[in-house]
Formats: C-alpha cells, sequence, structure tokens
C-alpha cells in the first residue's frame, strides 16, 4: 500500500512540476516579456483592473509542490537512493522559493504598483530585465527538479523490484 501511495505522489509532482515548468516558460516567453518592454507604461499589464493574477496559478501549484516533496520525503526515506533525490529536490525547491520571497515578489510589487502613465524609465527597465534574466535561473530549476522527479520514479521502480526479488 505504502509504495503505491508514493507511486501516486511521484507522478503527481510530476504532472504539477510539468505545470509549473510549462507555466514559466509561458510567463517567460509571453508575460513578461510583454509587461518588461516599456516601463513604466508596459507595468499597465501588471496592474487593476485588468491585471493578470498570476498568484492564481503559482500559489496553488507550489502549495502542492511542497506538500508532494514533504510527504515523498516521509514516506521514501527508507530507501536510500530515492531519499537522496528527494533530498536534492529539497534543496533545489529551496534554491527556488528562497529568492522567489526575497527578490521577486517584492520586485513585482514595485512594478505592479509604479504608476505606468510616468515617463520611460530607463533603470526600471533595467531592473524589469535583471528580473527576467533571473526567472529563467528559475525555470532552469523547475525543469532540474523536474528531471529529478523522473528519476525518483525511475530509481523507485528499481529499488521496489530489487526489495521483491529479495523477500
Amino acid at each position: 500500500m505504502k509504495q503505491k501511495v508514493i507511486h501516486v505522489m511521484v507522478i503527481g509532482l510530476i504532472s504539477i512540476l510539468g505545470l509549473e515548468l510549462g507555466g514559466a516558460i509561458y510567463e517567460g516567453v509571453v508575460v513578461a516579456s510583454q509587461w518588461s518592454a516599456n516601463p513604466p507604461e508596459s507595468f499597465a499589464i501588471l496592474q487593476e483592473p485588468y491585471a493578470l493574477p498570476v498568484e492564481h496559478f503559482w500559489i496553488p501549484l507550489h502549495m502542492i509542490v511542497q506538500i508532494l516533496i514533504v510527504g515523498l520525503l516521509i514516506l521514501c526515506w527508507p530507501y536510500k537512493k530515492v531519499r537522496n533525490l528527494v533530498l536534492l529536490i529539497v534543496g533545489l525547491y529551496l534554491l527556488l522559493r528562497v529568492p522567489t520571497f526575497l527578490y521577486f515578489i517584492p520586485e513585482l510589487h514595485v512594478f505592479s504598483t509604479t504608476e505606468p502613465a510616468a515617463p520611460f524609465s530607463k533603470e526600471l527597465k533595467e531592473r524589469a530585465d535583471l528580473w527576467v534574466n533571473l526567472s529563467i535561473i528559475r525555470t532552469m530549476i523547475i525543469g532540474c527538479v523536474y528531471a529529478l522527479s523522473w528519476l525518483i520514479l525511475s530509481r523507485f521502480k528499481q529499488q521496489k523490484i530489487e526489495l521483491q526479488s529479495v523477500e
């Protein structure tokens, strides 16, 4: 039973991370390229009344991923090869989330509250470009976590087979 739960959790993690990866690529190519194009005028995309509610997409996905990662860490602890990969995912996900809270969210708040009617600002353009470029690193981290999740599925199946052959 435990192994079936782990299997379902890994498949769930792969699925949700696939959504995150697709969302990150879409956001980088389509959304961020638009709001960062000509600040502060282009920041209007981030502002009410027609602001894109990106938090409605990201918050639920990140919460589900975090729950799945913690659950997998607990359930996979006896499986050393799998546990080590889950610990690597924990580290990478922290590398993703900590800068998000310390830099990306506060900076996006600045962009979404800056008056778009103001004249073009070179400083805001540089800040927006930096935000977009650093987001590429976040997307790569999500991609790494996604790939590692597939590796967990493979290792778990291997370890499960090895455990069955011992019994």
